[in-house]
């Protein structure tokens, strides 16, 4: 009868087991000593060897003749162990013998001393299984048990022992066992059969930390006499390959939704499961973190120098926020009644980054993915600029008129005079009233370096000159904010109460109005201005049933009838406005250098 590999290669000795170190030293040295705890509490997660450490303890204690504290499995006694024909080791189930009952009969044995062993062990599996009713029949013979008892306890939860159960055991943790350790020990089975590195990983991989499902795994993937394939594995496990997480991830950070969907297309056709996908992608992610954090020095393989160029790419911020999302989408998928779709939505929201305004570590994204465009445009790696700066090949004393009208731009101060539960809006809260007045134009000399003290001097002369104000011409109603003080209530007022009723009131209208400036009253009528580029929200204001509703609250507040249209803004600096800045830049420009000189918009 064939034989399972986890029970064929199960440790009999502590020097066989691995990834327990400091476990194994320490029950070695008590055995080696003599000095036998009457109880012990084995933990940890499925296969790290607990039920193993047990018996080989049970059968090291009883040795004839042990060595530095490991039993020598040739004596009668260890031998008995082996065969499983002791009658002083008892071995139990808890979770299919939890009642009080059982565990009466079984303490009842306890007063008998050993037949044929100098200890008797009672080794207890999934002892948190075991009813309220059962520990407490337990708890006073594990207390004060006999001189030649010994008690075995072990589980994968230790939180559900009682406080009484725990203060009484000598507690050991098994830590779950390194891909590497678990690699080293796969070896020894694959004497006679060929195999690749990479099979191994993968499987080690998969068993995450258990010696008995990397044992379990390599049984279904192993073929006598054939060869042990990293393809074979993939296929057996459902497991998808690097590349293909490679390019999945590409298709992520570029946010191309449609080659996520036709991967993930891909991945269903060739019948791999979401979760195992998503469990692989989670994995992948932390590698890229950790490659991110701690880059490779040296020499590596060539798919894992891609993966830290691909981990460049994105900041770890990002990193840690697809990683959430990734395992919050594998716990769903498995109570969700389509699984592929959950891994769509997953693919499609992590392409559009969509988190959150309150979520830090969003924000956080964010901002590190603007620090790495903006170290890039500094690179000259992007063009792009948010100013004007001249050429410095050109005449430094000239400058053409159609730069000027690009530099030179209205610097209307907008202020919010309203209640405090008026609507916070930065641009289309009316503007302070302006009476007889026409808008300041202001010209902005920045980052003239000060090279020297006559610069220094130059600038702090001419700073007077540079800032002064100059009128802007003439022009249409559209380009001159002009207010008409009309009754007790300023149209300033009418139009910031507007603003509040309008959103209650005009829901669907009112984030459009919030794109737009306001433009003034004047001839009965409220203007409201929108840069070049929105003309769509022009059109979506002055169709009749969403301008006659704006016009019907104004009239409300104005407690008249008025009217209300959506215009585009047209700014034309004056002459006087350009001759003025073309004097001024210039006569710095003979002190300075024009090349020191960037005109800012504002």
């Amino acid at each position: 009868m064939y034989q399972s590999l986890y029970r064929k290669w199960r440790p009999r000795t502590f020097s066989d087991m691995v990834g327990q170190d400091s476990i194994v030293k320490t029950l070695k040295n008590q055995v080696a000593t003599g000095h036998i705890a009457h109880a012990y509490l084995f933990c940890g997660t499925r296969g790290t060897g607990k039920t193993s450490a047990a018996r080989i303890l049970a059968m090291a204690i009883n040795c004839e003749n042990p060595s530095s504290g490991d039993p020598c499995l040739e004596c009668d006694s260890c031998d008995t162990i082996l065969r499983d024909a002791s009658i002083d080791i008892f071995e139990m189930d808890a979770a299919s013998n939890s009642r009080v009952e059982e565990i009466r009969d079984m303490l009842e044995k306890v007063n008998y001393p050993p037949q044929q062993a100098k200890y008797k062990v009672y080794i207890i599996d999934e002892v948190h299984m075991l009813s309220n009713a059962a520990f407490n029949a337990l708890l006073k013979t594990l207390e004060e048990p006999p001189s030649y008892m010994v008690f075995i306890l072990a589980t994968t939860e230790p939180q559900k022992l009682p406080a009484t159960i725990l203060s009484r055991c000598q507690r050991f943790d098994f830590g779950r066992i390194s891909e590497e350790d678990i690699i080293s020990r796969l070896k020894i089975a694959l004497d006679n059969n060929s195999y690749e590195e990479e099979a191994l990983e993968l499987i080690a991989m998969a068993a995450e930390g258990s010696m008995r499902d990397a044992w379990s795994l390599m049984d279904m993937c192993l073929e006598p006499g054939k060869e042990l394939l990293e393809e074979n594995v993939r296929t057996i496990i459902g497991s998808v390959s690097s590349e293909f997480l490679f390019e999945f991830f590409n298709a992520i950070i570029s946010k191309d939704m449609n080659a996520c969907l036709k991967l993930i297309d891909k991945l269903m056709f060739a019948g791999k499961e979401t979760q195992v996908f998503l469990n692989n992608f989670s994995r992948y992610i932390r590698e890229l973190i950790s490659l991110a954090l701690a880059p490779i020095e040296g020499k590596a393989d060539s798919m894992r120098l891609s993966m830290q160029e691909q981990a460049k790419k994105t900041s770890v911020a990002r990193l840690i926020l697809l990683l959430e999302e990734c395992m919050k989408t594998e716990a769903s998928s498995k109570w969700s009644s389509s699984s592929r779709g959950n891994l769509e939505a997953f693919a499609l929201r992590a392409c559009l980054s969509a988190h959150t305004d309150d979520d830090v570590i969003a924000l956080k994204a964010r901002i590190d993915e603007l620090e790495k465009s903006i170290s890039a445009i500094k690179a000259g790696n992007i063009e792009q600029s948010l100013s004007y700066e001249s050429d410095t090949k050109k005449d430094e004393a000239s400058v053409p008129d159609t730069v000027i009208e690009h530099e030179v731009v209205d610097n209307a101060v907008y202020v919010n005079d309203a209640k405090d539960d008026a609507i916070k809006a930065e641009n289309n809260i009316a503007p302070e009233t302006i009476k007889g007045k026409e808008k300041a134009e202001v010209v902005n000399i920045a980052n003239v370096e000060q090279t020297s003290d006559a610069i220094t001097a130059a600038k702090e002369e001419l700073q007077p000159k540079i800032e002064k104000k100059v009128e802007k011409p003439s022009a249409s109603a559209d380009e001159n904010i002009i207010e008409e003080i009309t009754g007790d209530i300023t149209p300033k007022d009418a139009w910031n109460n507007m603003l509040k009723r309008a959103q209650k009131e005009l829901t669907s209208s009112f984030g459009i109005i919030q794109q737009g400036k306001y433009g003034g009253f004047s001839d009965g009528k409220f203007t409201l201005l929108y840069e070049k580029g929105k003309e769509a929200y022009l059109a979506f204001m002055n169709e009749d049933a969403r301008k006659n509703s704006v016009e019907k609250l104004l009239s409300e507040e104005m407690k008249k009838s008025v009217t209300f249209e959506a215009k585009l803004i047209s700014y034309k600096p004056s002459v006087k406005a350009i001759e003025q800045a073309k004097n001024d830049i210039s006569l710095l420009s003979s002190l300075v250098g024009r090349e020191n000189i960037i005109v800012k918009d504002e």
